[in-house]
């Protein structure tokens, strides 16, 4: 699908509030100058008894995939043996690629062209073929029995707050990292300018499978996988306040650091955190559309999960 920007920007926040027993959570999203919304976000406080489960999905080429994602993740991980026998990390991993394997299959395909045809009415082609030729990349935490579980494809991103300083959570994937440019080569493929053969310019992502198409290579050694990183991070009793996820569209605008204090400064006396969302969103989107790059332009998702234990 052609990249389109619309003559007016799109300001109005959508937002989602809610709470456990260890934690409160707040999300926002704007559309921005993007002509469609594409980023997809989870939030399940209560995805097991002692477990919550968020998530930022940033959708390119369409917003099927990343709608995709949030929608059937969670399920998947909950059915994973390996997840439930308490082997948190690979159990994310194997239900990432499980689930990107899936977005092939006859029920899928039909389910994510209707999700297309919800807000476009471009005719779907080879070149433009849900899942084919779209994606999203995904940043996902979950917070089980007071450690966290970050699992990572392309370059959304978790933040920590610790002592209110920024600590981050995953690493960015991107085709001129050395060991993502290694297998991309590997598989057949160039990096150009920091783009796959001058096309995407992320190397990790759910969906996207025509870069995944490398019959004598599995899954985890094609131009561009599904296969997550996966930091493991204890909580830190009154050390550690809040994270914060966010899709490229926000840290294209600002640092993490300026981020993490942003927040920091307005977090003890918000009764909402989807109101510091809002307030960050009045500044981010520029008033008028940049003429050159994609600060400013791009959709924007902001979670932030504070935790209740450092209370």
């Amino acid at each position: 699908m052609s990249e389109s920007y619309l003559k007016q920007c799109i300001t109005k926040a959508v937002s989602e509030e809610g709470k456990s027993t260890k934690l409160w959570f707040g999300v926002s999203s704007v559309q921005g100058w993007r002509s469609t919304q594409e980023d997809a976000h989870l939030a399940l406080p209560k995805f097991e008894a002692n477990a919550s489960l968020f998530g930022v999905f940033d959708g390119h080429n369409g917003a099927e995939v990343a709608k995709f994602v949030a929608k059937k993740l969670p399920q998947i991980i909950l059915k994973n043996n390996n997840y439930r026998e308490g082997k948190i990390e690979l159990g994310l991993q194997e239900s990432f690629m499980t689930l990107d394997e899936s977005l092939l299959t006859r029920e899928s395909v039909a389910e994510l062209i209707r999700l297309r045809q919800q807000y476009s009415k471009e005719p779907i082609t080879r070149s433009n073929a849900p899942a084919i030729a779209s994606g999203c990349t995904a940043v996902v935490t979950l917070l089980k029995d007071n450690v966290l579980y970050v699992a990572n494809l392309g370059d959304s991103r978790c933040i920590l707050s610790r002592n209110n300083k920024a600590f981050p959570l995953s690493s960015d994937h991107k085709p001129d990292n050395q060991s993502e440019k290694e297998r991309i080569e590997r598989a057949g493929g160039q990096v150009v300018c920091g783009r796959i053969n001058y096309g995407i310019n992320v190397s990790r992502a759910f969906g996207d499978h025509l870069y995944k198409r490398n019959s004598s290579l599995p899954p985890k050694e094609q131009m561009i996988i599904a296969w997550p990183d996966v930091v493991v991070e204890q909580l830190k009793p009154n050390k550690d306040e809040f994270m914060v996820l966010i899709c490229d569209g926000v840290w294209n605008c600002i640092s993490n650091e300026e981020l993490i204090s942003f927040v920091t400064k307005r977090i003890k006396t918000s009764d909402k955190l989807s109101k510091i969302c809002e307030q960050l969103f009045t500044r981010l989107p520029p008033q008028f559309m940049p003429t050159k790059g994609i600060v400013g332009k791009d959709n924007m998702t902001f979670v932030i999960v504070k935790f209740k234990q450092n209370n």
